[in-house]
């Protein structure tokens, strides 16, 4: 029904407004209309698999951090001088960000949604028209 995407809350009361409105709420009809028909309905089962799929990072995102780095900067120093300072780029500016998180959503579709990753391209041709 909807574009895929994503949107970043900070106020979970206001969160949970939009996802029983545009989520739940949309799903719940075409479930209905899906019953009147005679088919099974399946949106609020896809609804709710989305929902656990978000709430995975939710403690994340919702919290705040506050990393040191003292290791990592000793660890740099130390591969920097080794020998194998080309095999292990630790510099997180070189990341290329495109592929990790393509990686990442990926894991979260296999891992998290439990899709079988062999019909991702039928998704992506679904999408597109």
């Amino acid at each position: 029904m909807w574009y895929p995407g994503f949107t970043f809350r900070t106020n979970k009361f206001i969160h949970a407004i939009m996802v029983a409105t545009l989520h739940y709420l949309p799903a719940f009809v075409v479930d209905l209309i899906l019953r009147v028909q005679g088919s099974k309905p399946i949106m609020l089962k896809i609804t709710k698999r989305f929902e656990r799929a978000a709430k995975t990072g939710q403690f994340f995102a919702m919290n705040e951090w506050k990393f040191h780095t003292g290791n990592m900067i000793e660890l740099i120093k130390i591969v920097n001088e080794s020998k194998e300072k080309d095999q292990f780029d630790l510099d997180i500016k070189n990341m290329d960000w495109d592929v990790y998180l393509h990686q990442y959503m990926l894991g979260i579709r296999k891992y998290i949604l439990k899709d079988n990753l062999d019909t991702l391209k039928h998704a992506r041709n679904k999408l597109s028209k």
